[in-house]
This record gives structure tokens, C-alpha cells and sequence, in this order.
């Protein structure tokens, strides 16, 4: 496996624990910062959620609170809605509180200028894991272009070229804030996207939710963690299982294999009555720096999973 230096730009968020506990079990992946970004939660639940996380896992690396709203859009209403039946009240599955509050606090720097501290320092390129709205990425994009070139890819959890979950035609970490999306997909920085076409294949179920607890605590705290995410997609679309949209990226690098990608140019929808932040995936035109997935193995990366979460205790 190849050595990757990783900034993590979450929601956290059900899923992202998940995705965070992924990437934090693995040697050749080495996490450079944790920023957090409205989206599944207001900024400062999100920020303290990954406090906590990050702590329950032993990552050491520094976390920062990022964007607080979208760049254009008024600030989402957290009081409307189905966050709180998919995430919990707390974003975390209702279950937060078992955590201890954390012990370090968080970075004096907003997420945008940790992001460009730990591009500017390290000496290899960094890869950016992005689960969440795009409104951080977005902002370092446009603030900080001489650095634009020591990213290595953003791996994003976001878009869909068919259907959506926000909208018809809206994946909701695009459709939180359509602006920041068209900037990053704008970008040159190579961009490799796990939208709903793969992410919505891969879930756990309860079965496999019980493994994951008999591992120990970690395990066993995740798995009631996920409890109201599989409720919920249960009770409104009969699926088997919690969807782990946010583990998808990280999957990625850890085994591509586990993927069927296509090169796309992907433009986002930024004035459409119907339509506004859907993302739209042209397949015929030639576009060296995007790539989405179109597949997944699902049991190839539950399995992942449940490996990785045998490292925690």
C-alpha cells in the first residue's frame, strides 16, 4: 500500500465516525489534520463531534472548526429536516454522551489556514478526504492557489450522476452549498468522487454491525452509533442496512480495487429551478482530472471495516 498523507474535512456525523475509524486504522495513511464543516450538524456539534471521535480512536492530530454556513446560501435550519432522525440529536447516533468530553482542545487556526499549514509544511503532496459540504476546500482553493499544487487528489464523498437524496437530482453535501462544489469541481486538482451510484451499495447490516461490536468498545459504541442511520433507511426505503457514504474515499485508499471508476467532466448546477446543485456527469468529453465511481464491492469494504476496527479497543 502506498504512503498518503491525509487531511480529513468532515461533518461529523454517523457516518464520518465510521470513515474516520477506517482511515485512522491504517499504517500507511497518516493523518494530518481533522477539519470539520457545517453539514450534518450545525459547525460546533460537528467540530465537537469529531473532538470526540478522534479522541476515542487515539488520532493526535490537530482539529479545527471550519465554515459555519455556505458561501452564498442562507445557513441551513437544523430544527426542519430528517438530521436529527438520521444522525441523532447529538449527530451521533444518540449516543454521544457515552464519550468523555475531550481533552485537547481545539486549533486556534480556523480549518482553512490548518488546511494550508499542513499543505505548506509536509513534504509530500496531501491528499484531502472530503464527507462533507465542500465550503472549507472551496475557501483554501481560492485563498491559498500557490499551494494548490501540493494537493495530491481530493477524494470527495458527494454528487451523484443519477438521482439523489437532498433533491431528485441533489446529493446533499453538494446541494449544502452548490457554490463551494462548483469552485472544487472547477478546480485542476485531480478530483476522484464517491457519489450515491456507489455509496448507497455499501451498507451494514445488523448482523454485521453485531461483529463489529463483539470487537470491544470502539466496536460496540459504533455499532449503537449506527443504530438510528440503519432505523432510518429502513423505515424509508426498506433498505438491508446503515449506508457508509463517508467510508467510500478512504476505502478507496486503501484498495481501488474495490471500485469501478470512469473518468467524467463533472459540472454542477448552479441555476436550475429543479435542479440547483445537481451534478451533471458527461462521460463523452475527455477530462484527465476527475474520476468517479460507479461500483463498489460492498462486502470487500465491509470487510475493511471490520478489520480496522480490531485495532481499537
Amino acid at each position: 500500500m502506498r504512503e498518503r498523507w491525509v487531511i480529513m474535512d468532515v461533518d461529523t456525523g454517523v457516518d464520518d465516525s465510521m470513515a474516520i475509524m477506517l482511515a485512522g486504522a491504517q499504517k500507511h495513511l497518516h493523518i494530518l489534520a481533522l477539519t470539520s464543516v457545517f453539514g450534518n450538524n450545525a459547525a460546533d456539534k460537528t467540530a465537537y463531534n469529531t473532538q470526540k471521535i478522534a479522541e476515542m480512536l487515539g488520532i493526535s492530530a490537530p482539529v479545527a472548526k471550519g465554515s459555519e454556513r455556505p458561501m452564498i446560501d442562507p445557513p441551513i435550519d437544523y430544527s426542519a429536516g430528517l438530521g436529527p432522525l438520521i444522525h441523532g440529536t447529538d449527530g451521533l447516533g444518540n449516543v454521544g454522551s457515552r464519550l468523555p468530553e475531550p481533552s485537547r482542545v481545539l486549533s486556534t487556526l480556523t480549518a482553512v489556514d490548518l488546511m494550508a499549514k499542513v499543505i505548506r509544511e509536509c513534504p509530500e503532496k496531501v491528499t484531502i478526504v472530503a464527507t462533507g459540504p465542500l465550503t472549507n476546500i472551496a475557501v483554501f482553493l481560492l485563498s491559498w492557489p500557490e499551494l494548490t499544487d501540493r494537493i495530491e487528489e481530493i477524494a470527495i464523498m458527494g454528487g451523484a450522476a443519477f438521482g439523489g437524496n437532498l433533491a431528485f437530482s441533489v446529493e446533499a453535501n453538494v446541494g449544502h452549498d452548490t457554490e463551494a462544489a462548483a469552485i472544487v469541481f472547477r478546480s485542476p486538482v485531480r478530483k476522484t468522487v464517491f457519489g450515491l451510484d456507489a455509496t448507497m451499495g455499501v451498507y451494514m447490516t445488523d448482523e454485521e454491525r453485531e461483529c463489529m461490536a463483539e470487537t470491544g468498545k470502539t466496536g460496540a459504541f459504533l455499532k449503537d452509533c449506527l443504530q438510528p442511520y440503519a432505523d432510518i433507511y429502513r423505515q424509508l426505503a426498506n433498505w438491508p442496512g446503515a449506508v457508509l457514504h463517508d467510508s467510500l474515499p478512504v476505502a478507496w485508499l486503501i484498495d481501488e480495487s474495490l471500485f469501478e471508476m470512469k473518468p467524467v467532466k463533472i459540472t454542477v448546477e448552479q441555476n436550475g429551478k429543479y435542479s440547483r446543485g445537481a451534478t451533471v456527469c458527461d462521460f463523452n468529453t475527455e477530462d484527465d482530472t476527475c474520476r468517479i465511481a460507479m461500483g463498489a464491492d460492498r462486502q470487500g469494504i465491509i470487510d475493511l471495516h471490520l478489520q480496522a476496527v480490531r485495532n481499537y479497543q
